[in-house]
């Protein structure tokens, strides 16, 4: 029969070689998961960055074809700026086309909003983004899209989507739409999965949060600016063409350590019933060697 030391010896071997196995075996797996989790989080981002640059190209679409569509209308508006008759009727129709419709104005051949009522809700951002469209367009770059990012006013944060009226060809009038930013939300709500959070934040200032799940910057319920740890924990990302926009996929810390120690505690488990199996096992060895002897 086996002496006491060569049980506990074969025991311990056995312990370690088990040990050895569930490190290896759990470090693998927690690679995998890490893989497996940042092929998900690219995949999803693509999606997002995908259909929300449909939506803002349909937008634009739509804002060039409505302005051509009733260009008749928009002239007699800058001929008669306080008529409330014609600009009813145009939000109207801007309504039924548009669900997250905001307001809209026209501006005059400096760029600058010429319809009453509208001065405050043309705030810096939006001025910015009239001149750098207007002076694109008297460069005769008609294909040229307006910036996309969102300007911050008070209860109505909103972007803008531009789009050309001629008069003639060297003096361009600008139309523009103001719209909320429920349907971007809703695309990253749709597209967010547990794990990761989406969020567009400002590309010239990598941050500045923009759009999350749960809406505009002014609706989130956190610091509207990325922490340092945060910034650091992005690996995932996506420039949104034509704006001042990135989607970047920021991971759930929280939740890739639950599954992490679950990992770590089911290997433990195991460990520690081999160890208690192995325990018996030596203990009915010894006991039935000392008989022997």
């Amino acid at each position: 029969m086996f002496k006491r030391l060569e049980i506990f010896l074969i025991g311990a071997v056995f312990f370690l070689i088990t040990t050895i196995i569930l490190v290896v075996y759990s470090t693998q797996r927690v690679q995998e998961f890490k893989a497996h989790n940042n092929d998900i989080q690219k995949t999803t981002l693509h999606g997002a960055a995908y259909a929300i640059n449909v939506k803002l190209l349909d937008k634009r679409r739509h804002v060039r074809l409505f302005a051509n569509e009733y260009s008749r209308i928009f002239f007699r508006l800058m001929n008669f700026p306080n008529d409330e008759k014609t600009k009813n009727d145009i939000t109207t129709r801007l309504k039924q086309r548009f669900h997250d419709f905001f307001t809209f104005t026209i501006t005059d051949q400096t760029a600058k909003p010429i319809l009453e009522n509208i001065e405050s809700f043309v705030g810096h951002a939006c001025q910015l983004d009239l001149a750098n469209f207007s002076k694109a367009l008297k460069t005769n770059n008609q294909s040229y899209n307006n910036k996309v990012f969102i300007h911050p006013q008070p209860m109505h944060y909103h972007f803008d989507v531009m789009a050309p009226l001629y008069t003639n060809q060297q003096n361009p009038r600008i139309f523009f739409i103001s719209f909320y930013l429920n349907e971007i939300s809703d695309i990253l709500k749709t597209h967010e999965l547990p794990g990761q959070k989406l969020m567009l934040v400002r590309a010239s200032d990598t941050s500045l949060i923009e759009v999350t799940s749960q809406g505009a910057r002014d609706k989130i319920k956190r610091d509207i600016r990325l922490s340092d740890e945060e910034q650091r924990n992005i690996k995932v990302y996506e420039k949104i063409a034509d704006t001042d926009w990135r989607i970047v996929s920021l991971p759930d810390i929280s939740y890739q350590k639950k599954y992490l120690r679950g990992l770590w505690t089911e290997a433990i488990i195991i460990l520690g019933i081999v160890t208690i199996a192995l325990t018996l096992l030596i203990f009915i060895i010894s006991r039935k060697s000392d008989n022997c002897d």
